[in-house]
C-alpha cells in the first residue's frame, strides 16, 4: 500500500512540476517518464533480462530463496510506484490531445 501511495505521490508532484517549469499540457511527459522509469527498475530488478553472453555461457544466476523474494518484493514495489504514474499520463493525454 504504500508503494502505490507513493507512486500516487510522485504522479501529483510531477504534474505540479510541470506546471511550475512548463505548460499543463506537457503533465503527461514528466509523469509518464516516471512511470516508465520505475517499470524499467522493475523489469532490471526482477532480473528477466539477462544478458546474451550470460546465456550463451550458462551463467543464469542461481540465487538463494531468501534473495529471490526480496527481488520479487523489490520488482513489485516498482511497479506498484510506476503505474499510478503511467495511469495518470494516459488520462493527462487523453483529456489534454
Amino acid at each position: 500500500m504504500k508503494h502505490l501511495t507513493l507512486g500516487i505521490v510522485l504522479a501529483i508532484a510531477g504534474v505540479l512540476f510541470s506546471i511550475g517549469f512548463w505548460e499543463f499540457s506537457k503533465a503527461y511527459l514528466v509523469t509518464g517518464a516516471i512511470g516508465f522509469l520505475f517499470i524499467a527498475v522493475s523489469i532490471l530488478m526482477s532480473g528477466s533480462i539477462a544478458g546474451p553472453h550470460r546465456m550463451r555461457a550458462g551463467l543464469e544466476a542461481h540465487d538463494f530463496l531468501e534473495e529471490k523474494r526480496k527481488r520479487k518484493r523489490t520488482s513489485i514495489g516498482s511497479v506498484l510506484i510506476g503505474l499510478p504514474n503511467i495511469m495518470i499520463a494516459l488520462l493527462l493525454y487523453l483529456f489534454l490531445n
